[in-house]
């Protein structure tokens, strides 16, 4: 295929495409991120080169993150992780470039883009429009229970005219669970710790149940039009926390899962009588073991805590999953999107369970790296 031929029956150039991928790899959207323009530079000349059908996930991780022949994409989501964001950036690029000539995107599930005319794609659904974060200095003390009808009091301040899909009353337990959230307005901070070697070096892997979690989590918040910042790295800073929502996706031993459920009901221990992580029940002394059975190198069972908190320290919404292993985590989280699984947590709930704070235990059986049916063991609310 010649620099400057036209790729199939589509009205643009090889050259053109080359042109603005690079504008779109210098600009600040991208600028930041030298593994988000590697990653988007490959699949990109891949494609327009002729050779889509070679942009496979072990490819990826072979010629963009350095990794060798080993690399098992079943035990590793590098390649899906970084493959998130850059959709995510690629979608912040859009919206600050609205008159682009041409479009590129990378559909859900695979990493092949699509690159066309911009006017020859598909609209995306509108997006809501970001909010500026609220500065450290300006948090203000939390009211758990004022909080919880913030949604209410900004539908008729704002009048008929102005509704935005995420605020419109709703009335199942799902929707009611995320209302304070999406009553902020502001965008909810993912937050993924990387995994550590055994000699505590961090490594650029995060675990399969928070990368699985990452999924559901994007696909519920796009389905309902609200933005979300992912960060990734070892450890989260107070300042974060205190700037918005967040939700935080496994890390049994980092610090802000300590620090946050050491005085809390349900909390992860090291098992003194087991060399496996486990949770505790501090009110029963009844803790909760993963189990492994040799010579599965992964556990066959595996627990997660969900909270939900209404931080008064950082005065800002926290939700947290972590599972004993990455299983676990993936477990807890699916509560948080699925509207059968939350439904039972409701029904142990008191009436006005939507103004306060919560814990659950679920428990998920593990068959090789896929886990069960997520099962709710125990909740707390306060």
């Amino acid at each position: 295929m010649s620099k400057g031929a036209p790729i199939g029956p589509l009205n643009f150039s090889t050259e053109e495409a080359r042109r603005h991928l690079e504008a779109i790899c210098s600009s600040p959207v991208f600028a930041a991120s030298k593994r988000s323009q590697d990653f988007l530079r490959y699949i990109v000349l891949e494609t327009i080169q002729g050779r889509g059908d070679q942009i496979k996930e072990r490819n990826i991780a072979h010629e963009v993150f350095g990794k060798g022949i080993n690399f098992e994409p079943e035990e590793h989501s590098l390649v899906r992780v970084k493959a998130g964001e850059v959709r995510k950036r690629l979608s912040d690029y859009y919206q600050s470039a609205p008159t682009s000539g041409l479009r590129i995107e990378l559909p859900m599930g695979g990493y092949i883009p699509v690159i066309a005319p911009a006017q020859k794609l598909e609209a995306p659904a509108p997006a809501a429009p970001a909010v500026p974060l609220i500065p450290s200095s300006a948090a203000k003390p939390f009211n758990r229970r004022g909080f919880a009808w913030a949604a209410a009091g900004a539908l008729g301040a704002a009048g008929a005219a102005t509704l935005v899909p995420f605020l419109l009353p709703k009335s199942t337990p799902i929707d009611r669970l995320w209302r304070p959230v999406f009553a902020t307005k502001t965008p909810l901070l993912i937050f993924i710790p990387v995994m550590r070697q055994d000699n505590g070096a961090l490594t650029e892997w995060v675990g399969i149940g928070p990368a699985a979690s990452l999924r559901r989590a994007a696909d519920f918040l796009t389905a309902r039009h609200y933005p979300y910042h992912l960060r990734l790295g070892a450890e989260l800073t107070f300042a974060q926390l205190r700037e918005q929502p967040s939700l935080l996706l496994g890390g049994f031993d980092v610090d802000w899962t300590q620090r946050m459920t050491k005085d809390l009901r349900f909390a992860p221990i090291i098992d003194p009588g087991s060399p496996n992580r486990a949770f505790i029940d501090r009110q029963t002394q009844q803790i909760w073991r993963t189990v492994r059975r040799p010579p599965n190198p992964y556990v066959d069972e595996d627990y997660g805590i969900l909270c939900r908190l209404f931080d008064s320290v950082s005065g800002q919404i926290v939700f947290l999953a972590v599972g004993t292993q990455t299983f676990g985590t993936e477990g807890a989280a699916n509560y948080l999107f699925d509207p059968q699984l939350f439904a039972a947590i409701v029904k142990q709930a008191p009436a006005n369970w939507e103004t306060k704070n919560f814990q659950a235990i679920v428990h998920v059986s593990v068959i090789g790296t896929t886990i069960s049916t997520p099962r709710l063991v125990a909740t707390h609310f306060w």
